[in-house]
């Protein structure tokens, strides 16, 4: 587990008198420590519940409810205590929405919000139903993954890197346990290629790397992301999670792969039937040639010097 600094923050005299007045113990008053700041690039800075604005720096904890933002040209990468890892892209406001972590596998709730910008998500050990992003347009249900995605109040991009993601229309503070509830099993049914509208099921399953879901207020749309797409918050050289035609189940056929056709006029079959012929006597030659005690063909052996 990873130590992170406390952050100080300005204290007014007023709130000090306050303590002095009302026996408080300390400075933890409000502030749960859910995480730290593993890398920061340039300008971030975050929101603490108290209404104090404070730069986020390398080993900065980070705290339950802060809302964290990035500058133009700047990067995070935040590490929650369950080991899940959030990266915040440039120009991005992200909220650490809930936490709550009993150990490895074991239930809890770890909720992360996107107003605007970029993010990449990666979980940790705890149970893999405990996690949730939320959009202006979209909840999702991270289910031992990582993925990446770019929202605006309109519209929200996810991009599955590898593992599985639910993607649902939002639908005010619905969760996406009882938005699935309406679907059974129908989240599957939406392809890459296709647009659903006024569904009973508002939700999709992201099941293959680069699988992108396109998510406005009323639809889904399912494509096949670009490389790098949305690679703003990658710290680092960005994977490419190029798909293979072994990666694509049965509903999602590749192409049909094109045999080559020989041009007008210039007949191929003699270099078939030639190549038939050198292939048989080579291996009659192997034949003739392999030494047996059995079968007398000195005649035909080729001998050493």
């Amino acid at each position: 587990m990873q130590s992170f600094n406390q952050r100080r923050r300005p204290v007014s005299p007023i709130f000090v008198a306050g303590i002095l007045f009302f026996g408080s113990t300390g400075l933890s008053w409000s502030q749960e420590k859910i995480g730290g700041a593993q890398t920061v690039i340039n300008n971030v800075e975050g929101s603490l519940p108290t209404g104090s604005q404070v730069p986020v720096t390398q080993g900065d904890a980070v705290f339950l409810h802060e809302a964290v933002s990035s500058g133009a040209d700047s990067k995070a990468s935040l590490v929650l205590h369950d080991n899940s890892n959030v990266t915040v892209g440039p120009g991005s406001t992200i909220k650490l929405e809930d936490f709550v972590y009993s150990g490895p596998t074991q239930r809890g709730v770890v909720a992360v919000s996107i107003t605007k910008g970029t993010l990449r998500f990666t979980a940790g050990d705890a149970n893999k139903r405990a996690y949730t992003i939320w959009t202006p347009t979209a909840v999702i249900g991270v289910r031992g993954t990582s993925l990446r995605m770019k929202a605006t109040p309109t519209e929200t991009q996810v991009i599955n890197e590898e593992g599985m993601a639910i993607v649902c229309t939002r639908q005010g503070e619905v969760s996406v346990e009882e938005l699935r509830r309406s679907c059974k099993g129908g989240e599957e049914d939406l392809a890459v290629g296709t647009v659903e509208k006024n569904r009973s099921c508002p939700c999709t399953e992201l099941l293959l790397p680069s699988e992108q879901a396109t998510v406005t207020a009323s639809e889904i749309a399912v494509t096949q992301a670009p490389a790098y797409a949305v690679s703003e918050p990658f710290i680092g050289s960005p994977k490419d999670f190029n798909v293979t035609a072994a990666d694509l189940p049965t509903k999602k056929l590749p192409p049909a792969p094109v045999v080559p056709v020989a041009a007008e006029g210039f007949p191929v079959w003699p270099f078939l039937v030639g190549g038939a012929l050198l292939a048989g006597g080579g291996i009659a030659a192997a034949i003739l040639t392999e030494p047996s005690s059995s079968t007398p063909f000195f005649a035909f052996r080729v001998m050493s010097p």
